[in-house]
């Protein structure tokens, strides 16, 4: 006696099944494989973090006009601080509670400052360090200035008193702060190289000083 498969068997898809799902599967590659193109800015880079740099480096940042604080002073809009001193600058971020990144960044800057110092480059480029943590007071940002030596004329501190000011700088320039145990936070640290206009040119691993001391210098040219 002969056996016949029904046409409409589950164990045995007709070929119009077959065509409409490898069809589906086609398109949720092109969908996958674009979403993945646009994350990676075209499989140049793997994270996050390097997507900032990199987008930064082929697009320099305006930073936004945000008014800081510096100790001994009078509030300035950041990008004048920047633009009137028209020397390019070594821009980090921080806070003064930090017993862990910050120490190791903080100790790279005061390389560069004895660096800029013994080759008498405190005329061509300057390091600012702003404070994220609303906690920083100016007498904060002053004692720890002292404790680490920073010469005014090459190294100044500042924070951003206004809360919604301070969102969008740390937004707009792309540092993440997460809050942590014990009043610490995390957060993600690097040298950011700004042009005497104001503009954000560079980001640069806080682990490569030497680096970001040049490629400031060459701004400076």
């Amino acid at each position: 006696m002969e056996t016949t498969i029904s046409p409409n068997s589950p164990h045995l898809p007709i070929e119009g099944d077959l065509a409409r799902t490898l069809a589906l599967v086609a398109c949720m590659a092109a969908i996958a494989g674009a979403a993945l193109w646009q994350a990676t800015m075209g499989f140049r880079v793997i994270s996050t973090e390097e997507g900032r740099r990199l987008a930064i480096a082929e697009a320099p940042l305006a930073l936004p006009r945000v008014d800081l604080a510096l100790p001994g002073g009078a509030a300035v809009p950041l990008p004048a601080l920047l633009a009137n001193d028209r020397r390019p600058a070594i821009v980090t971020f921080f806070y003064a509670r930090c017993s862990a990144v910050c120490s190791v960044q903080g100790t790279e800057l005061q390389q560069m400052q004895r660096e800029i110092l013994a080759r008498g480059l405190q005329h061509k480029l300057r390091l600012l360090t702003i404070s994220f943590d609303p906690r920083d007071s100016l007498d904060d940002l002053a004692h720890y200035a002292s404790r680490m030596r920073a010469e005014a004329a090459v190294w100044q501190f500042a924070s951003v008193p206004d809360a919604g000011q301070r969102l969008d700088l740390l937004e707009q320039v792309g540092i993440i702060v997460l809050p942590a145990e014990l009043g610490e936070f995390q957060h993600n640290a690097a040298f950011h190289i700004v042009r005497p206009d104001g503009r954000l040119a560079q980001v640069i691993d806080y682990e490569q000083p030497e680096i970001a001391l040049a490629a400031a210098l060459e701004l400076a040219r």
